[in-house]
């Protein structure tokens, strides 16, 4: 039987390990068959500094999509992953890829990890934002938001996991049946991440950072989705994700520096 595909439509660097530089190496690891297209093109996360982006055009998008649903690899499409978006207009071609995709693969699962800010911070555009709420959300079998991002996009403010688990209550609907949000503080001052589904919520610790690390929530969604894929339950891949996430975030030298590659090398996960 032929394995199903994930495409992994995130941002692409040339340094560092962020949008698709973190997730690949991860599906790579796993033996997860994936397939990438790039929404921006940097050379490394702004935070280093650098300033140059090339965003790839709206149309480019449209046009690279349509040729892929016309090559035979199509036909295993199993999974979508989106994350980070250079503009607006871009969110379009990708809804109508996943909309029409639905009608030849009923099954196909589309996981949205709202790459939109952190710590109380939006660092994209607000109507990137509210394009994504509009078009996107409504789309997503499965929501990978942050702290920040999940208060963002169910308008409510968090400030432990009793606010967290009731916001991602008021967002499912529809498709929508999952939302893991990660990194959320808890009462106790703790941090864990936490699976929300119709009927069931679950708690999973997390170790605390001093400051978040980029490219963690597109590693840790990458280990989520492999998980489900290949047939976990949302609760045992939820676990997996985060324990497989950890000895990656462990390494990390600065916030900049996700070491993934380094870790699959050596064996750590």
């Amino acid at each position: 039987m032929t394995q199903q595909v994930i495409l992994s439509i995130q941002s692409a660097v040339m340094h560092g390990a962020v949008g698709n530089e973190a997730a690949m190496p991860v599906y790579q690891h796993l033996k997860q068959p994936a397939e990438r297209l790039d929404t921006v093109r940097l050379a490394a996360h702004p935070g280093f500094g650098t300033s140059a982006i090339s965003i790839t055009p709206p149309q480019e998008l449209q046009n690279l999509l349509n040729d892929y649903c016309h090559l035979a690899n199509f036909q295993n499409l199993g999974a979508v992953q989106t994350g980070y978006f250079g503009l607006p207009s871009q969110i379009d071609p990708v809804a109508r890829f996943i909309s029409s995709s639905r009608a030849m693969q009923r099954n196909l699962i589309y996981l949205l990890d709202p790459v939109l800010g952190d710590g109380g911070r939006l660092y994209v555009d607000q109507a990137i934002s509210d394009r994504m709420r509009d078009y996107l959300l409504p789309l997503a079998d499965i929501l990978t938001p942050n702290q920040f991002e999940l208060g963002l996009l169910a308008n409510t403010p968090i400030t432990n996991e009793t606010d967290a688990i009731s916001a991602a209550r008021s967002l499912i609907k529809g498709r929508l049946q999952t939302v893991f949000a990660t990194g959320i503080v808890t009462a106790a001052g703790q941090i864990a991440d936490i699976l929300v589904c119709a009927d069931t919520q679950t708690l999973v610790p997390a170790e605390k950072q001093s400051s978040g690390v980029s490219g963690s929530g597109d590693v840790l969604s990458a280990f989520f989705l492999s998980a489900v894929m290949n047939g976990k339950t949302t609760q045992k891949a939820a676990e997996i994700a985060s324990y497989s996430t950890a000895p990656i975030l462990r390494r990390a030298e600065t916030r900049l520096t996700m070491p993934v590659l380094q870790s699959v090398w050596e064996g750590l996960v």
